[in-house]
């Protein structure tokens, strides 16, 4: 059965050294050890002989790096408490938000990915104001027809 991951795990790697060991002697493994083993656990024959030799040489069971990366510039509670201290008059977009705070809106996008601050309404058309309202009310009425078209019943 092939593999799901990239990487043995440790129960793998220690299955194989274990059977390696079984062949063990003289201080030496029996000729053609690397290859059977791989044979039956199903792995290459370089994959089997390099866990050999790391084994063999006492080095570390993994070498897998463990948080890598650039580190973060501001934590979640520096971001939070700059997005809180913003008056809601402000934090009408990303980019005012961006503007206040001085967060870029890269930093701003990946803290609203990942759950840090939540949206409070559409990012694309923003809460409207009391005057935008009575606006947008007076546009729509001045486009009704006030008489209705006559239709003919048959």
């Amino acid at each position: 059965m092939p593999r799901i991951r990239r990487e043995l795990s440790a129960d793998d790697k220690l299955e194989v050294v274990k059977m390696l060991q079984r062949t063990f002697t003289k201080g030496k493994l029996v000729h053609g050890a690397i290859s059977a083993t791989a044979a039956q656990l199903n792995l290459h024959r370089s994959t089997v002989s390099s866990l050999w030799s790391s084994f063999s040489s006492n080095e570390p069971t993994s070498n897998n790096p463990g948080r890598v990366g650039r580190k973060p510039v501001y934590t979640v509670d520096e971001i939070t408490a700059l997005v809180n201290a913003v008056p809601h008059s402000q934090r009408s977009t990303m980019r005012d938000i961006s503007e206040t705070t001085g967060l870029s809106l890269g930093t701003l996008s990946r803290s609203l990915k990942a759950g840090i601050i939540q949206r409070r309404s559409s990012r694309l058309k923003p809460l409207l104001t009391d005057a935008n309202k009575l606006a947008r009310v007076a546009y729509c009425g001045s486009h009704v027809r006030r008489s209705a078209p006559a239709v003919e019943l048959c």
